[in-house]
């Protein structure tokens, strides 16, 4: 593995090599590098020079009680134990990507900047690090109706074209990057540790040769598991993909808790959750925090990168404001991906109400209470909780499409014209 000075110089700074000892200069963090890097690109730096002439007088305009010149030189004289990983690595077809490279993924630049990984490593094909897809997540122990719900997805996911990004551990992230890659599909592998082993498992190796699998890590390729690097590595599942699944989670603590939740407030990336009754599981608690429930029909790219739905609204509703107490019940099976022009617009169980347009969740509420008996505007706005300027307005629109009829005599009310489809029709009850 032949490197550029750059890429040796930047390895140098913020790569751990083996077992470290006290005295030892820690390597930078992503945030250190991320600080430093730019200081350096403000003083015309290239981080190659940094391996030749005078580390002080190059610094001497840099000032960080932590990252000093002393550090920095400490570091860059690591190039033997850099010279023998390199060795290693090559021979089990590892590459090493940099912030600088055109292959290094866009997405995590964009969402994370400064505190994007300033090294990854991998093997497999690099260009599926920047491929449309789906982050799916999970638990390690999940429950077999857990494993076979995301294998499917993983089918699905492949069968729409679009790539899986996972974690590559036993469970969830497995079960998701097999479905996706035993249908023709298209897998990145995103691991906290043993890169160089899983690189030329027979699991993987078939996949990889295939270009059908990339596994990659900011992390040693030969690190063992750790925490701290587990739940550092699942921001950059959300942050690599265009959404994300969560099968199951525990509420209120885990790595799959913290990542969800994560991105909830970072908000990355539009977040789904599969429906689950478990008594220990946290999808309800992710609903609440402003996810979505992954509805059974498996929604088209369009729907599944959407923004997140909004509450303005609807305004009692923080999260999505259809059935917010009710979890659908969803009973996954493996199906063809429906084209787009196969799907009637009638047809709105197929698409999931937090993506849908507000005017169209106005409409199944609005089929739901005429059914009932015809009402005033002032009642379908009480009862929608909606203002009543917005009410008479889509009330109005409501008529001129033919959907329901306003009634003058003995008082202005609206009722469901009798050859539109029943909310219950639409559900497919």
């Amino acid at each position: 593995m032949r490197l550029e000075p750059q890429t040796q110089a930047i390895m140098l700074l913020t790569v751990k090599f083996g077992k470290s000892n006290r005295n030892e200069a820690k390597p930078l963090s992503a945030s250190e590098w991320g600080k430093f890097a730019a200081w350096l690109r403000d003083q015309n730096l290239d981080p190659a020079a940094l391996l030749k002439g005078d580390i002080h007088t190059q610094l001497s305009g840099w000032i960080d009680r932590s990252v000093t010149a002393q550090r920095i030189q400490s570091l860059l004289d690591r190039g033997a134990a850099l010279g023998l990983a390199l060795e290693r690595w090559q021979r089990a077809g590892l590459w090493t990507l940099t912030r600088s490279d055109h292959e290094y993924p866009m997405r995590l630049k964009d969402r994370l900047g400064r505190a994007s990984p300033p090294v990854l490593f991998g093997c497999g094909k690099k260009s599926l690090l920047n491929s449309r897809g789906l982050a799916v997540v999970g638990s390690r122990n999940a429950s077999d109706e857990d494993l076979e719900a995301t294998a499917c997805l993983g089918k699905e996911t492949a069968q729409q074209g679009l790539s899986v990004f996972s974690g590559g551990a036993r469970g969830v992230d497995l079960s998701a990057m097999l479905g996706a890659l035993e249908s023709d599909g298209t897998a990145v592998g995103i691991l906290a540790d043993s890169l160089l082993r899983s690189a030329v498992s027979a699991r993987y190796r078939k996949h990889v040769m295939s270009g059908d699998l990339v596994l990659v890590s900011p992390f040693n390729p030969e690190a063992g598991f750790n925490v701290g690097t587990a739940m550092a590595r699942n921001r950059l599942i959300y942050c690599m993909a265009d959404a994300a699944v969560v099968i199951h989670s525990a509420a209120g603590s885990g790595g799959t808790w913290n990542g969800a939740t994560e991105n909830l407030r970072k908000k990355w990336v539009p977040l789904w959750v599969k429906p689950d009754t478990a008594g220990n599981s946290g999808n309800s608690q992710l609903v609440e925090l402003g996810a979505r429930w992954l509805p059974e029909s498996f929604p088209l790219p369009s729907e599944l990168f959407a923004a997140p739905c909004s509450a303005s609204v609807l305004k009692s509703e923080p999260v999505c404001p259809i059935e917010k107490t009710e979890m659908p019940t969803v009973q996954r099976t493996c199906v063809s991906p429906v084209n787009s022009a196969q799907r009637p617009d009638a047809a709105i169980s197929e698409r999931n109400p937090c993506v849908m347009e507000l005017y169209d969740l106005f409409l199944l509420h609005l089929m739901a209470l005429l059914e009932e008996r015809p009402m005033k505007p002032k009642e379908v706005s009480s009862r929608l909780e909606l203002n009543k300027s917005q009410t008479d307005l889509w009330l109005k629109r409501a008529v001129t499409e033919g959907k329901a009829e306003k009634i003058s005599r003995p008082a202005v009310r609206y009722r469901w014209v009798q050859n539109e489809a029943k909310p219950k029709d639409l559900f497919g009850n």
